[in-house]
């Protein structure tokens, strides 16, 4: 296995990346021990080189102690920002905080589902990152744009924000997403991106969708695509 060239190893780098911005440029506007998070990240670093040039094919990479070693750095980076919103009852006030604590969730989420992709998946690209069935509980158009519209959702676990341009999203209607990094969309950040446009059964259990529609997965696949180029 090519781990060098593997797009669940190389979103995963780039969520590393995504951290050491935050950390590096100290972006959460909180109290917290930025020294403690620099050295874990470090550590989580400097293990993911050694997982991605093992060349092991994927159980052999699942069971390796390095990989092990560095989810649970990023684990603990992500422990120690919980607590520190927990303790400050910190609340962001900006959409530039809202894109920060959104990419910190993003990353976190990323190494903690990292071996799980590597045990049930293949190395295509669209399962590099995390797909869902979610279910519109709110929808209202941005404002100043009039193509836009602001979702919120439900994957039956968490509330997600989602801004799309596909036409007539109602609430109650079930829908495949992407979990991507998310972006600031005209003041409102977007934590993921609808996959196919097509409503799903209603049957359709929230969660992960481990058996995405072709058309779905496509999109997956181009996005990550994307991203990984981007890394050259």
């Amino acid at each position: 296995m090519d781990t060098a060239k593997d797009a669940r190893v190389l979103i995963l780098e780039e969520s590393l990346a995504r951290l050491n911005d935050i950390i590096g440029n100290r972006k959460l506007k909180m109290h917290i021990e930025y020294s403690a998070l620099a050295e874990l990240l470090s550590k989580a670093g400097s293990l993911l080189y050694e997982v991605k040039y093992s060349y092991l094919p994927a159980p052999g990479l699942v069971e390796l102690e390095a990989t092990e070693q560095m989810v649970q750095a990023v684990l603990q980076i992500g422990a120690r920002y919980e607590e520190a919103i927990s303790s400050a009852a910190f609340k962001p006030n900006t959409t530039k905080e809202r894109l920060t604590m959104a990419e910190m969730q993003y990353c976190i989420r990323t190494a903690k589902g990292f071996q799980r992709r590597l045990k049930e998946y293949d190395d295509d690209p669209g399962h590099a990152v995390d797909i869902l069935a979610v279910e519109v509980t709110h929808a209202k158009p941005v404002p100043d744009a009039s193509k836009l519209t602001v979702c919120r959702c439900t994957d039956g676990e968490r509330i997600w924000t989602i801004v799309t341009n596909i036409p007539g999203v109602n609430p109650q209607t079930r829908l495949s997403c992407a979990v991507l990094p998310p972006v600031d969309m005209m003041d409102t950040v977007s934590e993921a991106m609808f996959l196919g446009g097509e409503p799903l059964p209603d049957s359709t259990s929230l969660g992960l969708l481990n058996q995405p529609s072709e058309k779905a997965l496509a999109q997956a696949r181009a996005q990550v695509l994307t991203i990984t180029k981007r890394m050259r």
